[in-house]
């Protein structure tokens, strides 16, 4: 018993172990992916802000912020729009002629006919909508409720993307004022795209559309009043940031870099935005970068910048940042009771001698078998290499240009896709092969012609045995049987009795095949000149792994499942494969299936 207590003790001891280790390999990974991940988007819109200057960041990109930093202080986005053009003198005459008429005279008629010249007058979109905004007014107040609709629903249509000194859509003013006149199909119409017309809207334009929005019918209006939501919380959020960032300017520009040549990372806001100084060029000036922690984390991962009993500081390059984990992540097991690892330490003990006999029986199938699988990764990894290197050949001539004409490209395009099905039988008959271990291989069975079967599996191996400089020679007893199986599988029986022909045929370079009836079966042969197999060695060619090593045999690679995985075939279908081999004189195996309703 001291020794289970022992053990108890030193296994809750490595557990804990264990756990902690756990937890600082895991901290060391998310901050090694999340640098990579980081330092990738840096670079990324550092060359669009070289190359495409002021263009819209993607919705999907986890970059959710780039702000330039002007005298130590944020340019807030809505703030960097570009200053409307000053009015023309004809259109500001008029524009001024129709308010005073409006507001000092009370003369509305008068100042709808000032407001039409200003229209006529106006170049700019500034100019014709504020003089769109300001005749529905003046129609409204002069009574002729129809224009002053048609005008303001003009104005919704033209106005959405244009804003007034104040950053507020003009669309804006025209909308609340059809939505009195109970035009709610039209502003809604405009209301639920607004939101994703401009990314950083002024927080006035901001409100004053989610005000627009909770006028409407809720089920109209909820999915984008959501998306205001969120984007109000955006934008006071950068308000939040630029207020900080003006108390305490010294704050990012001492977070900016911890090392040499390392960029450094501010955590700001309840789920934190990653906000660092990036400099386009070393003459530019420096822009604020903020990044979405939510969109780069791992699922599960959580970053805060207050850190709370279960957060870990996420460490070198990440200020302020800490790491939540997800409950149970790295939980230390619970210890098992002594009497428990008493009992198995008897059970143990007492099973000992007869589990030694049973090794010691069982050592050398095993020492065998891991021969035998450490052969066929070994055969595998090479035919996987085959295949890869010279996809990766071909390719990479093409991507240098380097094919020296059109005919020579379409070649190199036929081997890469004659190179990728080879590796994709391979892979196919790796996976069937574990399927078939797993004993969760099902076949389709329909009725299916075997010309047709044999002709598929000829045109698949057609371009790869032109290659080689084979010749392959299809015939027929002419009586086209029908039989139930499933058609892939047998097809890649064929071609695996193929591929082990071209890989054993030495010298020679034709390989026949002959389908028909015979004796109440389907049968299909192939046929080699090669190297043949010797009398001794055809009773264990079906086993999996197997492989018959001679000198012949010594250069040719394969995993050793081909010719197993066409006898389970065959075997599924209460069939049968046989083989007729003369060594140095080539081989036969023949693949017969029993039709229906003859057998």
């Amino acid at each position: 018993m001291l020794l289970a207590f022992r053990v108890v003790r030193q296994e809750h001891e490595l557990a804990e172990r264990r756990a902690a280790e756990e937890r600082r390999d895991a901290l060391d990974q998310l901050r090694r992916e999340l640098t990579a991940r980081l330092q990738a988007l840096r670079l990324e819109e550092v060359n669009r802000l070289i190359g495409e200057s002021g263009t819209r960041l993607p919705p999907e990109s986890p970059i959710v912020l780039v702000a330039p930093m002007a005298q130590d202080h944020m340019v807030l986005p809505w703030e960097a729009l570009p200053t409307p053009a000053a009015a023309s003198i004809a259109f500001a005459r008029r524009q001024q002629e129709g308010e005073s008429l409006e507001f000092e005279r009370d003369d509305a008629p008068a100042a709808v006919a000032a407001y039409r010249h200003a229209l006529d007058a106006a170049h700019t979109p500034q100019e014709q909508c504020a003089a769109r905004v300001a005749l529905g007014r003046g129609q409204l107040k002069a009574g002729a409720i129809a224009d002053a609709d048609a005008a303001d629903r003009v104005t919704l249509q033209a106005c959405g993307n244009v804003v007034d000194p104040e950053g507020l859509p003009f669309a804006l003013y025209a909308a609340e004022r059809l939505l009195e006149h109970g035009e709610q199909d039209a502003v809604a119409e405009y209301a639920v795209h607004a939101e994703g017309r401009r990314q950083w809207p002024s927080p006035a334009a901001a409100y004053a559309l989610q005000s627009l929005l909770r006028r409407l019918p809720r089920p109209v209006a909820d999915e984008a009043l959501r998306r205001v939501s969120d984007q109000i919380r955006r934008v006071e959020q950068v308000a939040a940031l630029a207020r900080e960032l003006r108390d305490h300017p010294g704050t990012l520009q001492r977070a900016s870099r911890t090392a040499p040549g390392d960029l450094s990372w501010m955590g700001y806001g309840d789920e934190p935005w990653l906000v660092t100084l990036v400099s386009p060029t070393s003459f530019a000036a420096p822009v604020v970068m903020a990044v979405s922690s939510r969109r780069i984390v791992p699922k599960g991962v959580t970053l805060r910048v207050t850190p709370t009993a279960a957060a870990v500081p996420l460490g070198d390059g990440f200020v302020n940042l800490h790491v939540t984990w997800p409950p149970g992540r790295f939980t230390t097991p619970t210890a098992v009771p002594a009497f428990v690892y008493g009992s198995i330490l008897s059970v143990v003990l007492g099973a000992v001698l007869l589990a030694g006999y049973l090794v010691l029986r069982d050592v050398h199938r095993e020492t065998e078998t891991a021969e035998l699988r450490s052969h066929f990764v070994a055969s595998v990894s090479h035919e996987l290499k085959t295949p890869l290197t010279s996809i990766r050949a071909h390719a990479e001539t093409l991507l240098m240009g380097r094919s020296p004409g059109a005919a020579t490209t379409s070649e190199y395009l036929r081997t890469i896709v004659s190179e990728s099905e080879r590796l994709g039988r391979l892979v196919d008959s790796v996976l069937e092969f574990s399927r078939i271990e797993q004993g969760r291989k099902t076949y389709q069975m329909r009725v299916a012609r075997l010309d047709e079967i044999v002709r598929s599996a000829a045109r698949t191996m057609e371009y790869p045995l032109s290659q080689l400089g084979f010749t392959l020679a299809v015939s027929s007893d002419g009586s086209e049987p029908q039989l139930l199986g499933d058609p892939e599988a047998l097809t890649q029986a064929i071609l695996n009795l193929l591929s082990n022909a071209v890989k054993y045929s030495g010298e020679a370079r034709r390989i026949e095949m002959r389908m028909g009836v015979r004796d109440n079966e389907a049968f299909v042969d192939v046929t080699d000149h090669g190297i043949g197999i010797a009398a001794d060695d055809q009773s264990r060619i079906f086993e999996r792994f197997h492989r018959v090593q001679s000198v012949a045999t010594s250069g040719v690679a394969g995993a050793g499942l081909g010719l197993a995985l066409a006898r389970h075939v065959a075997e599924a279908h209460r069939g049968r494969i046989a083989v007729v081999s003369d060594l140095g004189r080539g081989s036969t195996f023949s693949l017969c299936i029993p039709l229906e309703g003859r057998s």
